[in-house]
């Protein structure tokens, strides 16, 4: 299915082609490429119509609205051009409608860029016809909106080492979802909440982008998608019964209200609190005599806090949610934290008669016990201490509880400098590891080979709807699986691998059928083991002689029992000596990956459909990070069987055809063994990716047709292309040599192939990572997790996680992304090599620079380990200028400090290109912030001691050190860098190469990772009722959402909860320490080979920085 995302991409790029060199003599091809245009919508549609990949998703919506775009544009060139009133003058943007799901309530449609250069205009324009949308979407069902926009643009960057070239990309941008609760909301307030939560949103991250993507700048606009997610929003009323757990804590004031007002009484009970008889309404004074309430409607809702805390500026709200850990325990969390502390402040508790156990996340909701909608209610938190104390300490002291992260603290002074930090950063609570958790490896059965492996396809046909031209929109039937295959690869018997396929209409019904067999059948091989055989006498002198585990690798230590790990499948060899406890854990884990090529949404959409639905058992989301895609596990009811849902792409990220031409045929030892029927001559034309008529297949009876079909119907109506003839020659030679009798046979054989060819190459590179890198990579999701993982093995390193919160905040606000700005705004080179030389002006040069592997060489530096302390006083007095000059670089102890620095007047033209000490901040008359470099003196400055010692070696004056962190350091992460260098050199192939490259730049990603973005996943198939989409929807965690068919969705949900249990700090260093090395390049090296009149910096970008040379 990836050559239909591929050929939709080629056919983009000759509509492009076509318009951007447009002439009056080509008017005749003008009806050709609009049917080429709606060809590509109708098949957009189709993929849009089921894609589990966000990826996938996201850049097929932006590729629609980019054919809308030109479809209007190209039709606007044949039409004659006459004079024109105000009203009919051309418009720049258009409304198009793209997905629905449970009868419209939630929808997403597109606004096209048609004629725009600029942001400002653009958006201007999108408010006008959203203004005008918003009320045909209320029209349907009269219930509050929750939206968010995606912004589509296209961005172009210059090809490195070649600065005449550009590469150009499409990014899309999602803003955080805002609700209107009326459709009646004037114009006026509509346009504010618009500007603030679309444009001024936007505007930010699209500066954000450009500063931290490596030199990416804007050159299209595409569209804004807008998604409408109709929802009744979550509204607090009457009384409900804490639960007992909360209820024990008497930390907690509940008013038995009979009324929908429980948030008044709640304030009431807060602002004039009781000793006794707290619960009862008759208590406590009218709340609307005591506080404003002007415009505010019971039940009341979230949305409604801010306003309400506007209308009463002396008073500011906090809102806590539980979230049930088990049956009866409970955890608070913020759902709503103010903006602005005031000094009459209120801790509310929002409660619900139902609550889902966190357990159950990621699963099909299939709950239909009650279709009754789940209750809230509000009550005032009297104690949050008292509330939260036994969910984060056994010690009985008093505590000091951040009301926004919930971490505690044992004075009010520590609790006061921490709140400092926790305002700007953090609107959740955050746990913490405990002292003396490290990352390491730990996952040693990742080192055993998996044993059982599936590779799997489908093929679809294509039938079509007519198009809706009333609702501005086009329908067309979705695809309907053909047939599917699967090889299921036994790594330790292959008389136990088996090739299956299904051709028919029930064949999606027929693979899940197979999927609970096989789950059956490979139960028992996990439930009785192989026994052992007898060692031979040379086994058992290396059993004997054995001092280290071969699992963990360490030492046996005396006093410790030594035992015979031995294979569980197949033979029951004995693999080695072992720590009684590794042998009892080494055990290949229950999951069976299934690997599709390209996850496109077409496959996903299909399978992830019927067996969350058909089969009984459990399914999980990987829940959506900075790779943007989705796998899910099945769990097989009553085994202990997962089938894991994988993209291969995510390992191998080119085509299988490309894939299959490093292969020898020799390595093609699946397809050869599993077809050893075939001759060599038959095997050999099968190596290579068939050739098959997509578009022509569009219905069942075809696949009876008893001759290929002419060179003609492989014509690609979406990209307007022929098949080569080498191509066609190939596939009338594939009929001939197997003695094809119908195009039902050609289209299994085509399937079988990419199955086996998939399996084959996966095989491949599976047995080089397990060879040069030790762990198994089926086991993994992506190339990222795995490189970090092995990683961890290779180097044997142990990383401190930090468990002082203070120090996590401290380490996060010394993140800075790479240097990316303009130093001059224009730049032209005039020099005899030119063929265009002007000898009457000055000579000059523009000069690009590259540093290679920039952040290859951070890695390889000494960096962050464990033993991680605050210093004290007395040692930050005795760090001065002199004492930190002398610092080694490669020292065992290192620092991260907090500092006052002074940029002296007398540097600033020295140093105007590129100051010293990037920050974010606002630029003058700015409103968002930015990365800047600045010539401004810093303060309460988080830097790496290194990047400090250069700022002093360069004039900069420290002034104060307010805090410092010390920590042992080493090159431990070298090695692994130096082996991924290592195997690219020796790389055979470009796929390689790529991949030993990959796995270091991945490396450095994930010591970057931001458990902040992580979201949890609800796949919803109904919508009412406790936890379908309507309660998820009106979640105040909401983020986005994925519609996938009418009645399946994914609702992304942002975490109230997070574990900090990553080691930030190494990141933070390699960033930190990487910029030491552009600093000392531009300032030890160019400005000593150029005079300051001689050289100009005209741009900066990360890892390149580009110059004007005044010379000849």
């Amino acid at each position: 299915m990836s050559s239909i995302i591929e050929n939709i991409n080629a056919s983009l790029q000759m509509v492009e082609h076509f318009y951007k060199h447009y002439n009056p003599s080509d008017a005749d091809k003008i009806l050709k490429f609009i049917n080429i245009i709606n060809i590509n919508i109708k098949h957009i549609k189709l993929a849009l119509g089921g894609a589990i990949s966000i990826g996938d998703k996201r850049h097929l919506a932006a590729v629609a609205g980019k054919m809308e775009r030109y479809k209007l544009l190209i039709s606007e060139m044949g039409k004659p051009i006459t004079g024109t009133s105000l009203e009919e003058e051309k418009k720049n943007v258009e409304w198009r409608d793209l997905t629905t799901a449970f009868k419209s309530r939630v929808s997403t449609g597109i606004i096209i860029n048609l004629g725009h250069k600029t942001l400002g205009t653009f958006f201007h324009d999108c408010f006008q016809i959203f203004s005008k949308k918003i009320k045909d979407i209320f029209s349907q069902y009269n219930h509050p909106l929750k939206l968010n926009f995606e912004f589509c643009a296209e961005f172009v960057k210059p090809v490195p080492n070649n600065d005449q070239d550009l590469v150009s990309r499409e990014f899309t941008f999602l803003t955080k979802n805002f609700t209107i609760l009326s459709c009646n909301l004037e114009e006026q307030n509509l346009k504010q909440l618009f500007n603030c939560n679309v444009v001024d949103y936007l505007m930010q991250r699209l500066l954000d982008f450009e500063e931290q993507e490596s030199g990416w700048a804007l050159s299209k606009i595409i569209s804004l998608s807008v998604n409408a997610n109709s929802a009744t929003l979550i509204r607090a009323s009457s009384y409900i019964e804490l639960p007992n757990e909360i209820k024990s804590k008497q930390a907690v004031i509940n008013v038995k209200n009979n009324d929908e007002a429980c948030f008044g009484w709640a304030l009431s009970s807060a602002l004039f609190p009781l000793s006794k008889h707290s619960d009862r309404v008759s208590s406590y004074p009218y709340y609307a005599q005591i506080l404003n309430f002007e415009n505010i409607t019971f039940p009341m809702t979230l949305e409604q806090i801010p306003k309400f805390e506007k209308q009463n500026p002396n008073l500011s709200l906090n809102i806590y949610g539980l979230i049930r850990k088990s049956v009866s325990n409970y955890i608070t969390a913020p759902l709503y934290l103010t903006s602005d502390k005031k000094e009459r402040h209120v801790n509310l508790l929002m409660i619900q008669d139902d609550y889902e156990i966190e357990g159950n996340v990621d699963r099909i909701v299939d709950d239909h016990r009650s279709d009754v909608a789940v209750k809230f209610h509000f009550c005032w938190i009297k104690d949050l201490s008292r509330l939260a104390h036994s969910q984060l300490t056994k010690n009985h002291k008093k505590l000091f509880i951040c009301d926004r992260c919930l971490h505690y603290f044992n004075s009010e002074t520590k609790l006061s400098k921490h709140e400092i930090d926790c305002k700007q950063m953090n609107k959740c609570r955050l746990n913490t590891p405990k002292p003396g958790t490290t990352v390491n490896f730990k996952d040693y059965q990742f080192k055993q080979t998996a044993p059982f492996i599936m590779y799997c396809d489908l093929e679809c046909l294509v039938q079509e709807y007519q198009e809706d031209e009333t609702r501005n929109t086009v329908k067309y039937k979705e695809h309907n699986v053909c047939s599917i295959a699967y090889y299921l690869h036994c790594t330790f018997d292959n008389s136990l691998s088996k090739l299956q396929i299904k051709r028919g209409e029930d064949c999606i019904n027929w693979f899940t059928s197979e999927l609970v067999k096989i789950a059956g059948n490979l139960q028992q091989y996990f439930d009785t083991p192989m026994p052992m055989k007898p060692l031979t006498d040379i086994e058992m002198l290396a059993y004997n002689a054995a001092t280290h585990c071969h699992i963990c690798e360490s030492p046996i230590l005396e006093g410790e029992v030594k035992v015979r790990d031995h294979s569980h499948f197949g033979t029951g060899n004995w693999r080695g000596a072992a720590h009684q406890k590794c042998n009892l854990q080494y055990k290949a884990p229950h999951m069976i990956p299934i690997f599709f090529h390209n996850f496109s949404g077409y496959d996903s959409h299909f399978i992830i459909k019927n067996i969350a639905q058909a089969i009984p058992g459990r399914v999980t989301l990987l829940p959506k990070n900075k790779e943007r895609y989705i796998s899910f596990t099945k769990y097989m009811k009553d085994t202990d069987i997962q089938f894991r849902f994988v993209d291969s792409y995510r390992f191998m990220n080119e085509s299988l055809d490309k894939l299959s031409s490093y292969l020898k045929f020799d390595d093609f030892k699946i397809l050869r063994s599993t077809l050893n029927h075939l001759s060599e001559e038959q095997l050999k034309l099968l190596i290579r990716k068939g050739v098959y008529p997509y578009e022509y297949m569009n219905e069942w009876a075809k696949f009876e047709e008893t001759s290929l079909p002419a060179k003609e119907k492989f014509y690609s109506k979406l990209s307007q292309t022929d098949i080569p003839e080498s191509e066609y020659m190939h596939a009338q030679n594939v009929w001939r040599k197997f003695n094809i009798q119908n195009l039902g046979q050609y289209s299994d054989l085509y399937l079988i192939t990419d199955v086996l060819l998939l399996s084959d190459v996966f095989t491949n590179f599976r047995e080089k990572c397990i060879t040069t890198h030790k762990l198994e990579p089926a086991f993994f999701f992506t190339a990222p997790g795995y490189t970090w993982q092995c990683m961890l093995y290779y180097t044997k390193v142990k990383l401190d996680l930090l468990s002082d919160i203070d120090m996590i905040l401290f380490m996060e606000k010394g993140i800075r992304g790479g240097i990316t700005q303009c130093c001059t705004k224009y730049s032209k080179a005039n020099n005899k090599y030119m063929e265009n030389y002007d000898a009457r002006k000055p000579s000059s040069h523009i000069l690009y620079t590259d540093m290679v592997n920039l952040y290859g060489w951070a890695q390889s530096q000494c960096l962050p380990q464990n033993n991680f302390k605050w210093l004290s006083e007395s040692k930050i007095k005795s760090l001065t200028t002199e004492t930190l000059m002398k610092l080694p670089d490669d020292a065992n102890e290192g620092l991260i400090l907090e500092v006052d620095l002074t940029y002296p007047q007398h540097l600033h033209n020295r140093h105007k290109y590129i100051p010293f000490c990037v920050e974010h901040s606002k630029p003058p008359g700015g409103k968002h912030v930015k990365l800047l470099a600045t010539l401004t003196s810093k303060s309460k400055y988080v830097i790496h001691y290194r990047n400090l010692k250069q700022c002093l070696q360069a004039g900069l004056v420290l002034e104060k050190i307010h805090r410092a962190i010390s920590f042992n350091q080493s090159r431990w992460l070298k090695p692994y860098i130096d082996l991924n260098t290592r195997l690219r050199a020796r790389a055979s192939n470009p796929f390689e190469k790529n991949l030993y490259k990959l796995l270091n730049n991945a490396n450095f990603g994930k010591t970057m990772e931001n458990v902040r973005n992580h979201r949890n996943i609800k796949l919803v198939t109904r919508w009412n009722g406790r936890y379908g989409a309507n309660y998820y929807l009106s979640q105040p965690n909401f983020c986005s959402r994925e519609i996938f068919d009418e009645e399946l969705m994914a609702i992304e949900l942002s975490k109230v909860e997070i574990m900090m249990n990553k080691p930030l700090y190494v990141g933070m260093a390699i960033l930190d320490i990487s910029k030491t090395l552009m600093y000392d390049f531009h300032y030890n090296f160019m400005q000593r080979q150029f005079d300051d009149d001689c050289m100009k910096l005209l741009y900066m970008d990360t890892d390149s920085l580009v110059y004007e040379l005044m010379c000849d």
